[in-house]
C-alpha cells in the first residue's frame, strides 16, 4: 500500500531526473531490475527545427538529446497540437502531456516533440487525426530512425493525445517504431470522447476545444487556422450525429489487430469518462504481442504528466535497448484495487473467474428511493418528472437512487457491467443516465464509473455485445413510441471496488446531465417527458462482475 509520503510531491521537482510524482511503478513495492539505463548524461537540445513531410509541408520540431558526440540512442516521439514548447515547463495545464524530457534524455533516450500540421510552429491545415496526420506520424518516425544521432529504433512517449498519436500510428506498421507505451489512449472517437451512449459529451468538447484554441490562435504563430476552425465546427456544431467514417478513420478500434509491436497500455480507474475504456479494448483487440496493462489510481499531481516513468523505462530499456530489465516477467495485468488500495496481478481481462450476478432494482413502492438486491422480489414501479431549463435539470435531477444492503463481508467487483433497464417515457427520445457508487456508512458516496444511453439509439447488435458490454451500432436514431415499455442494455465503463463491510452499492438514474460536475454535462434531450422505471424479476436488474474472494 503506498504511504502518505509516497503522495506528497513538490511541483519543483515533477521535472526532475526523479520526478515526484506518484504512481512510478504498477506495484506495491519496486520490482528488483538487474538492469537499467542511469542517468549520465547532459542534454543537448536542438529547437524549432522544420522537418519537411511528403507534400512539401514543414513540421515543427525540438529534439532534446544525450550530448556525447558519436554516440546512438533510441528515439522517443511525443507529437500532439498542444504546442511543442508547453511540454518542457511545469504549467499545470492538462495538454502538458509529453513526459519529462529530463527523466528520458540523461538515461540515453532523445526525446523529438512535434507540433501536428496545422498546429502552432507547423505548416498545413489542422487535420483531426486524420489520413494526413497519420502519414506525417509514419514520416517523422522514419525521419528520427534516420539521423545521425539514432540507433534505428524508436518508441513513443506521452499520454492522451500523444498516447493515441501511438496507436494510430502503430496500425500502420512503421518498420522504425519498435514499442508503444500509449498511457491514457482512447481507442473509438464517435464512443469514448464525442458521444457517450449517442448523447453529445459537450462537456469535454468545449473544454477542449477552447485550450486548443488558446494554445494555437492567440500566440500569432499558426499561419493557417482553417483545418481546427473546421474541427470545432465538425464537433460543436455536431455535423456527424451517428458513427461512420468520419470517426472510424480517427480511431485505432478496428484496426487494433494489425498492431504488431510490444504494447504497453495503462491508464486510472477514474477516466471512466474518456480514455479508460480504450485501455481494456486495446488490450482485447490486438493480438498475441508482447503486452502489458496496468489500470491504477490517480496520478498525484496529474499534469504535467510523469507517473510511471520508472515502469516505461523498464519497458524501453528492454524493448529499445535490448537491456535485461524484467519488465516481461509476472503477471501481465496490474490493477489498483481500489477500496483497499494496493496493486494485484492478473492474467488476463476480464477476469476468468468473474461471476456475473444481477442485482434486482425494487423495493417498496412510491418515492424516489428503491433498493438493489439479488432477490427479485414483485414487479413495481417509479416515475419520475423530467423538466428541461429548469433549476432542477441543471443538477441533473430529479433522480432515482437505488443502494443495496450494507456488506457483511468485502465484496468485490471488477470488469465490465451493464444496467438493463425496463421503461417507459411519455415523450419520443430520452436520454438515460445512471452512476455506480460507493456509499460509505456515513453516506458519503465515491463515484466509480457511469454509463449513457440515448433512448433513440437504443438499437443493439447481438454478435458484437458480451456480457456487462452491450453494443450499439449507433448507426440511426428510432424514435419512441410515447408510453410504449421498452429494454435498453446500459453499458458502464469497467471498474474495480471492494465494497467494505458497512458500505453499499449505490445507483443513481436519471435523465439529466449535471453541469456543475466537471467535464461531465452532456447535451440532454430537450423533450419534457414522465420516465418510468419498471422494477422486479420482469424489469430492470444491474449486472456486476463478482469477483470470488
Amino acid at each position: 500500500m503506498a504511504s502518505s509520503s509516497q503522495r506528497r510531491w513538490n511541483p519543483d521537482s515533477v521535472r526532475h531526473i526523479h520526478p515526484a510524482v506518484w504512481p512510478q511503478w504498477p506495484f506495491d513495492e519496486p520490482p528488483a531490475v538487474r538492469e537499467r539505463s542511469e542517468p549520465r548524461y547532459n542534454i543537448r537540445a536542438e529547437t524549432d527545427l522544420r522537418i519537411r513531410v511528403r507534400d512539401g509541408v514543414h513540421l515543427a520540431a525540438d529534439v532534446y538529446r544525450p550530448r556525447a558526440a558519436g554516440q546512438k540512442f533510441p528515439a522517443l516521439l511525443s507529437i500532439s497540437p498542444y504546442t511543442r514548447q508547453l511540454q518542457v515547463t511545469e504549467v499545470t495545464l492538462g495538454q502538458n502531456e509529453a513526459g519529462l524530457t529530463e527523466f528520458w534524455v540523461p538515461r540515453g533516450y532523445a526525446h523529438v516533440i512535434v507540433d501536428v500540421r496545422g498546429s502552432n510552429d507547423s505548416e498545413g491545415s489542422y487535420d483531426d487525426k486524420g489520413e494526413k496526420e497519420q502519414g506525417d506520424y509514419l514520416e517523422l518516425i522514419e525521419w528520427a530512425a534516420a539521423q545521425p544521432w539514432c540507433n534505428g529504433k524508436v518508441g513513443m512517449v506521452g499520454c492522451s493525445y500523444f498516447a493515441l498519436v501511438q496507436l494510430l500510428a502503430a496500425v500502420h506498421q512503421p518498420d522504425a517504431l519498435a514499442a508503444i507505451f500509449p498511457y491514457d489512449a482512447y481507442t473509438d472517437l464517435y464512443r469514448h470522447r464525442t458521444f457517450h451512449g449517442g448523447a453529445p459529451y459537450l462537456g469535454f468538447m468545449r473544454s477542449w476545444f477552447a485550450a486548443v484554441g488558446n494554445l494555437n490562435f492567440q500566440g500569432g504563430r499558426l499561419k493557417d487556422r482553417s483545418g481546427l476552425d473546421k474541427m470545432m465546427r465538425d464537433h460543436l456544431n455536431m455535423e456527424h450525429l451517428f458513427d461512420g467514417e468520419f470517426f472510424q478513420v480517427r480511431s485505432p478500434e478496428k484496426a487494433l489487430r494489425n498492431i504488431k509491436i510490444p504494447t504497453y497500455f495503462g491508464c486510472d480507474w477514474s477516466f471512466w469518462w474518456l480514455h479508460l475504456p480504450g485501455a481494456f479494448n486495446g488490450w482485447e483487440g490486438t493480438g498475441k504481442i508482447p503486452k502489458r496493462m496496468l489500470i491504477g489510481p490517480r496520478p498525484q499531481p496529474w499534469r504535467p504528466f510523469g507517473a510511471y516513468h520508472e515502469e516505461a523505462l523498464r519497458w524501453y530499456d528492454h524493448w529499445l535497448k535490448g537491456m535485461d530489465t524484467g519488465v516481461m516477467e509476472g503477471p501481465p495485468i496490474q490493477l489498483w484495487i481500489q477500496g483497499e488500495d494496493r496493486w494485484r496481478g492478473e492474467e488476463d481481462w476480464p477476469l476468468p473467474r468473474t461471476k456475473f450476478t444481477k442485482l434486482y432494482l425494487g423495493g417498496p413502492g412510491g418515492g424516489p428511493q428503491g433498493t438493489l438486491s439479488d432477490a427479485p422480489g414483485g414487479g413495481g414501479e417509479r416515475t419520475f418528472a423530467y423538466r428541461p431549463f429548469t433549476r432542477e435539470w441543471r443538477l441533473g435531477d430529479p433522480r432515482l437512487v437505488y443502494r443495496s444492503e450494507p456488506m457483511t463481508a468485502p465484496w468485490e467487483l471488477t470488469g465490465p457491467l451493464a444496467l438493463h433497464l425496463a421503461a417507459r417515457s411519455s415523450a419520443e427520445d430520452a436520454d438515460w443516465m445512471v452512476h455506480l457508487q460507493d456509499e460509505a456508512p456515513d453516506g458519503s458516496c465515491r463515484t466509480l464509473t457511469k454509463g449513457w444511453l440515448r433512448a433513440s439509439h437504443r438499437a443493439l447488435d447481438a454478435k458484437l455485445s458480451k456480457p456487462g458490454r452491450p453494443w450499439h451500432p449507433h448507426l440511426r436514431a428510432v424514435p419512441l413510441t410515447p408510453g410504449r415499455e421498452e429494454a435498453y442494455e446500459i453499458g458502464f465503463c469497467p471498474t474495480c471496488n471492494v465494497f467494505q463491510p458497512g458500505h453499499r452499492v449505490r445507483l443513481e438514474l436519471s435523465s439529466a446531465f449535471p453541469f456543475a460536475e466537471s467535464l461531465s454535462y452532456h447535451e440532454s434531450m430537450h423533450l419534457p417527458a414522465d420516465n418510468t422505471v419498471l422494477e422486479g424479476r420482469e424489469g430492470s436488474y444491474l449486472l456486476v462482475p463478482l469477483i470470488p474472494r
